[in-house]
């Protein structure tokens, strides 16, 4: 029980000089300080989430689209004669 008392005196002793005026308005402002990189930060990840799935849905969009006009390629080559000297080819 002894320990007990002697480390709770102990965190008081460390504790009590924040407890004073001018430490208090230090504390305050490190506090506001935190704060306000935590938003700045918070608002830079926001930004990047929105970047990365903007870019997502266009990635996608372009998969589509090669898709759609490797399939094309692929049945215009099937219709393409395969006689050298032919009038319909291409």
């Amino acid at each position: 029980m002894k320990q007990f008392f002697e480390k709770v005196l102990e965190c008081l002793v460390v504790v009590l000089p924040f407890l004073r005026k001018k430490d208090t308005r230090e504390m305050k402002e490190f506090t506001e300080l935190i704060t306000g990189q935590y938003g700045f930060l918070a608002d830079q990840l926001e930004k990047a989430l929105k970047d990365y799935f903007e870019l997502s849905t266009k990635v996608k969009e372009m998969h589509t689209e090669l898709f759609a006009l490797k399939e094309e390629l692929s049945k215009a080559l099937a219709k393409k004669c395969e006689v050298e000297k032919c009038d319909q080819r291409m």
